[in-house]
């Protein structure tokens, strides 16, 4: 045969073009013989992680692959070398060259290099189809997990009325069969207990119109009324290819809508009946209406009277400003006026709850409740109730009897007492304090006499002894001590005589005098310690002094009170500071003065109650919480202000602000 270059020529171009498209193919190209690397390209060597196939050529195959696919690839390249075709491709994991594994789809094809059987293989990164199907079947597994946690039945049919699918709902309250598609399930048979689909089936209807279907019907078999929603199944090309059904066992319902249904039968059988009867009746009185006529006008007009009365007497119980309610013997309400049900915090309706739930917010009724004994006496009874937020109530209890003489019910009349019984302790201090007043003047004008005398004695010792050139040490200290009784008196007639005088120009530190020859001896009983900073310059103030007096005196009875119940005995935080100074408010000039004890303090929650009348944080009955008010009334008459600021459990400040006239000076 004739040499023909250009045949030659053809060949070695068609060589050349066929290298540069296996080369430069993105898919991963390559081939191996007796288990080692003889061809590779470009995109082989990057899947490996090389830079180049040079790096690669030679090389054992196994040396990246993942052990665990050592043997499955051997096998597929044995079978491809075989000569078996249709071989899947296999899935496997590679090694790059920096260790990291790629998840790969290797295909394989018989090959023959330098006359040696060889194996052409192809590898198809997979990743993220891989990550996608781990997704896909992620999400399967929420939706079958939601699927099958629906507490209602929802099952999946063909349009062969096969379940294909069922929730555990279903499964379990059909009674269904494991569903896997070997064996049919006909729904008719498990929803309807029949052989074939019952007449006029919703659903059957579905398959037709593919509208959905909501229909209610009882099965025997299942013992239970069941709400149906029949649904069409479409597929992608919006073609009916089944029914979904969502059931839910309405039995329950069912059963109350047939107690009402009867009960309300049973009123309309009651409402014939009494119809009758009153038809009866109105022929009776037919005959006698001629007769009667008078009769029923003046019942007519007793009837609008009647209403009236009732309206006037509803109005009537509603306008009384205590609280009164209707019991019956288990202590629920049946009936309360506005004022009861004004106390009502929640909203709700009054009438069904239980009278010491809503009214004393306990689990029990009140010890001592009088609407308890007023049922077991069948006579009134009465009690002064302490609930609530200090409130004392004044209850009274009327008993209701049926004709055999046995209490039905109780009327229950409450009166807030609260504020009397205040009033009754406030006026019982007053009282107390008016007589101690008229005590204290009386002993003071009896003390007044002897101490003149005493202090008179003083002076005639000191003027005997200062002839006679004697030590009159003693005869001074006689004098100062009269002195200081006198004053001591003199600030006690001043608190205890009522003065109603004009306001004058007062000295701030003689007002201070008087109230601590008052207080100091108690302050020092209670182991407080007193610090007292007034300025020496004396500060004059326009003041009712005895008024002034007042309101110092409750401040310091409160705190005294405040730091013995912090400190019942003595401690070195056991402090009461007072302080006085002079300040400028909008170019006015007021003297300020600081009440501070580390007592007990006051709850945040009340701080802006504690100045509103009969308001008080002490015990019950032992303040009238009438001091503050009193005092804040006082300063304000003063053109003044009260400040309070205070920390619970830590401390009180009471600040008093009062306007100076002048320059305030003597």
């Amino acid at each position: 045969m004739a040499y023909k270059p250009e045949l030659e020529e053809s060949i070695h171009e068609s060589y050349e073009q066929y290298r540069q498209l296996i080369y430069n193919s993105p898919l991963a190209i390559g081939a191996e013989c007796h288990d080692r690397i003889v061809l590779l390209n470009n995109a082989g060597a990057r899947l490996f992680g090389m830079p180049g196939p040079g790096h690669l050529i030679g090389r054992p195959v196994f040396d990246f692959l993942q052990p665990d696919y050592h043997a499955a690839v051997k096998q597929y390249f044995q079978q491809t070398i075989e000569g078996k075709t249709e071989l899947s491709p296999l899935e496997i994991k590679i090694r790059r060259d920096d260790g990291t594994a790629v998840d790969v789809e290797i295909s394989a094809n018989y090959f023959t290099y330098q006359n040696k059987p060889a194996v052409q293989f192809a590898l198809y990164v997979i990743s993220n189809r891989k990550n996608m199907e781990a997704l896909i079947f992620q999400s399967k597994q929420d939706w079958e997990e939601t699927f099958h946690t629906i507490t209602d039945m929802i099952t999946v049919h063909d349009k062969d009325f096969n379940i294909i699918y069922a929730n555990r709902a279903a499964q379990d309250m059909l009674s269904l069969p494991h569903v896997d598609g070997s064996v049919l399930h006909k729904c008719f048979k498990y929803y309807h207990g029949t052989e074939c689909p019952p007449p006029g089936c919703p659903s059957c209807s579905c398959l037709k119109t593919g509208i959905p279907a909501n229909f209610e019907i009882y099965e025997p078999h299942l013992n239970m009324y069941i709400e149906i929603r029949s649904m069409p199944r479409l597929d992608s090309n919006n073609q009916l290819v089944g029914l979904i059904h969502i059931a839910r066992d309405v039995s329950e319902r069912k059963r109350a809508e047939e107690a009402i249904r009867k009960a309300k039968d049973e009123l309309e059988l009651r409402v014939e009946e009494r119809t009758y009867k009153l038809r009866i009746i109105n022929e009776q009185l037919k005959d006698e209406i001629a007769e009667r006529k008078t009769a029923v006008e003046a019942l007519q007009k007793s009837e609008g009277k009647f209403r009236n009365l009732s309206q006037e007497f509803d109005a009537l119980l509603n306008g009384i400003p205590d609280n009164l309610v209707l019991l019956s013997p288990d202590l629920k309400i049946m009936w309360a006026n506005k004022a009861a049900a004004l106390l009502n915090k929640d909203g709700s309706e009054l009438p069904g709850q239980y009278c010491y739930s809503s009214c004393c917010n306990l689990i029990s009724p009140c010890d001592n409740c009088p609407t308890l004994r007023s049922f077991m006496s069948g006579k009134e009874e009465a009690s002064e109730i302490s609930a609530a937020q200090d409130k004392i109530w004044d209850i009274r209890a009327f008993p209701i009897k049926d004709e055999t003489g046995k209490v039905k019910s109780v009327i229950e009349l409450a009166r807030d007492i609260t504020e009397k019984i205040n009033l009754e302790a406030g006026a019982t201090r007053t009282r107390h304090l008016a007589s101690l007043g008229e005590l204290a003047a009386g002993v003071a004008h009896e003390i007044n006499n002897p101490i003149n005398n005493i202090v008179n004695y003083g002076q005639i010792l000191i003027d005997e002894f200062k002839t006679e050139n004697r030590d009159d040490e003693i005869a001074r200290r006689i004098i100062k001590d009269g002195d200081r009784i006198a004053t001591i008196v003199k600030s006690l007639l001043s608190f205890a005589r009522i003065r109603k005088e004009e306001k004058c120009l007062m000295p701030l530190h003689e007002i201070f005098s008087d109230t601590l020859s008052l207080t100091s001896a108690q302050i020092r009983k209670d182991g407080i310690h007193l610090t007292v900073d007034i300025p020496s310059r004396p500060i004059k103030i326009p003041v009712h002094p005895q008024q002034i007096q007042q309101v110092f005196l409750n401040i310091i009875s409160n705190s005294r009170f405040a730091l013995n119940q912090k400190y019942p005995g003595t401690h070195e935080n056991k402090i009461l500071e007072i302080k006085c100074d002079e300040i400028r408010i909008d170019g006015q000039k007021y003297v300020r003065i600081v009440f501070l004890d580390n007592g007990t303090g006051i709850p945040a929650n009340v701080i802006d109650k504690v100045v509103n009348p009969f308001f008080s944080t002490k015990p019950n009955r032992i303040g009238t919480g009438l001091g503050l008010s009193i005092s804040h009334g006082i300063i304000s008459e003063h053109g003044g202000k009260l400040l309070i600021n205070s920390a619970e459990g830590d401390f009180t400040v009471i600040t008093i602000n009062l306007p100076i006239n002048g320059d305030g000076e003597e």
